[in-house]
C-alpha cells in the first residue's frame, strides 16, 4: 500500500508527519527508494506480511530539508530512526545521476542544496 504524507507539523522535538492511513503495527524497514516518475521518495515500513510504501512528495521536501536532524514521527506514534540516514544515501545517489531523469535530479539538488 501507499501511505501519503498529506500534512507535516514542525515542533520543537521533531518532524510530525501525517496520513490519511493508519500507521499502526507498522515498523520501518530502514529503506528508502526513490520514485523518480512521480517524484516522491519512498519510505519502506512492513506489516509481518508485506512492504507499505511512506511517501513524501516533492511538496514535503523543502520541510524535511529545513528541519534536517530533527526525529520524524508518522501519526504521532511510529518514529523513523533510520530515515535521516536512507535520506542523506538516497541524496548522495542522485546528485548528478542523470539515470534518474535530468528534471527528478534538478528538483532534488535545488531542494536540497546539493549544486
Amino acid at each position: 500500500m501507499r501511505i501519503y504524507v498529506n500534512e507535516i507539523k514542525i515542533k520543537d522535538d521533531g518532524i510530525y508527519c501525517y496520513s490519511e492511513d493508519p500507521t499502526d503495527g507498522l515498523v520501518e524497514v530502514g529503506q528508502m527508494l526513490v520514485d523518480s516518475d512521480n517524484y516522491g521518495f519512498a519510505y519502506l515500513l512492513d506489516d509481518g506480511q508485506s512492504y507499505d510504501y511512506l511517501i513524501f512528495v516533492q511538496e514535503t521536501w523543502s520541510m524535511l530539508h529545513e528541519n534536517r536532524g530533527k526525529k520524524l514521527i508518522v501519526n504521532d506514534d511510529l518514529v523513523l530512526e533510520h530515515f535521516q540516514e536512507e535520506l542523506d544515501y538516497i541524496l548522495e545517489n542522485v546528485e548528478g545521476n542523470n539515470n534518474y531523469g535530468k528534471e527528478f535530479v534538478s528538483a532534488v539538488e535545488e531542494t536540497f542544496d546539493l549544486k
